[in-house]
């Protein structure tokens, strides 16, 4: 017999166990939502185009070379039977300190590019966590109406028995009822609300939300904020193409090889000649001045950038300690003013049975109880919003 309900118990608990939801990973939904975010996929392809143009900029040349085939002869004219023929093949060439600085170019772009990805990873995380949070939020408030909903129709079903014994006034049934049709708009609402937040999750994850959340496994940034250091990139990429633009005052060189095969006339034999050809472009002054002042107002530009990120940073991290300390003071009132509505529901409760209050101060004691349990869920989902806020400000989204 024992043995029998040491059985039960031990699948009883097995049960229990399986009937809990498991908890979901957050770096898994950073990684679903990436897959169906059009910025997310735009990195990746981005990704693809700086790797290709750092293999460009790791080639012995700066653009592949070219092949030209030419012929002279006097046909339509004295018609002797001079011929010529010219085979060329022509490749460009680096200039002085280009190509270092192409290649420096490139590694700094796919930096950048990192950063950027980082820093859009942590921004769905954020995303993520903050839909589901307000989910979490409405599905609690759908049950707090669910509770209230299923507290006024016992009352109806006691009012209803006592109007026909004729032990209640038909008022209070009719106050009672009122009761009952508010409770069931409070739910319809509340799991409206619900559904449109756990469809908005869906939309950006492709599954439902999560009732519990695993700690993440995204890894912590290293450099700080991941926003800062996609600014920080980005201003170490506009530097480097302006030393690119500097380096790159003229179209490049371009080297080629001619074979010609030529005869003055019908009947010689033919001769064959090698010779080299060197194309130097020469620069233009107004071009490369535009060139260079572009990429010095990029510089510039993304200077700014990371000077506003920086001061947004701490402006935001200042005001979250101060929101998540105002949180966990108004969360502290809010449980506080729960167990005072207990208490006075319970007088009340006790007072209108035995017939010491008129029903109207029991559902206002009733009204009292659900606002301060709705307060207290909002106070607690405030305070989740501070706290993930804050983890996201330290470049976290645990």
């Amino acid at each position: 017999m024992r043995r029998l309900f040491a059985f039960l118990l031990f699948f009883g608990c097995a049960l229990a166990a399986s009937a809990q939801p498991a908890a979901v990973d957050l770096g898994a939904l950073v990684d679903a939502a990436w897959q169906r975010d059009p910025r997310a996929r735009s990195l990746d392809a981005r990704r693809d185009e700086l790797s290709a143009l750092a293999e460009v900029a790791a080639a012995w040349s700066p653009g592949p070379g070219s092949v030209g085939i030419a012929n002279r002869n006097d046909r339509p004219f004295d018609n002797r039977g001079l011929q010529e023929w010219e085979l060329e093949y022509a490749q460009p060439v680096w200039l002085p300190g280009q190509a270092t600085a192409r290649r420096q170019e490139a590694g700094t772009a796919l930096r950048a590019l990192a950063a950027e990805r980082d820093a859009l990873r942590l921004d769905l995380a954020r995303r993520l966590t903050d839909t589901r949070l307000a989910w979490l939020f409405a599905r609690g408030q759908a049950g707090l109406a669910e509770r209230r909903l299923s507290v006024a129709r016992q009352l109806v079903d006691d009012l209803a028995r006592r109007v026909k014994a004729g032990e209640s006034p038909r008022f209070d049934l009719n106050l009672a009822e009122s009761e009952r049709l508010a409770a069931e708009a409070a739910v319809a609402e509340q799991d409206l609300a619900a559904s449109e937040l756990a469809r908005r999750f869906q939309v950006l994850t492709g599954r439902p939300p999560p009732a519990a959340l695993a700690a993440t496994t995204e890894p912590a940034a290293a450099a700080g904020h991941p926003g800062l250091a996609a600014a920080r990139e980005a201003a170490a990429l506009a530097q480097a193409r302006l030393v690119t633009s500097r380096q790159s005052v003229r179209d490049n060189p371009e080297l080629g090889l001619r074979l010609r095969r030529e005869r003055d006339a019908s009947g010689l034999a033919y001769g064959d000649s090698i010779s080299l050809r060197l194309t130097i472009p020469l620069a233009s002054a107004p071009r490369t001045a535009a060139r260079e002042a572009a990429a010095m107002a990029a510089v510039t530009e993304s200077a700014v950038a990371v000077e506003q990120v920086r001061s947004q940073l701490e402006q935001d991290r200042a005001q979250a300690a101060d929101q998540l300390a105002t949180a966990a003071r108004l969360e502290e009132a809010a449980r506080h003013r729960q167990r005072l509505a207990a208490d006075n529901l319970g007088l009340a409760d006790t007072a209108w049975r035995l017939g010491e209050r008129p029903l109207e101060v029991l559902l206002r004691a009733r009204t009292a109880a659900f606002d301060a349990d709705s307060a207290a869920l909002r106070a607690r989902y405030t305070r989740e919003q501070a706290e993930a806020w804050r983890d996201f400000l330290k470049g976290s989204a645990e």
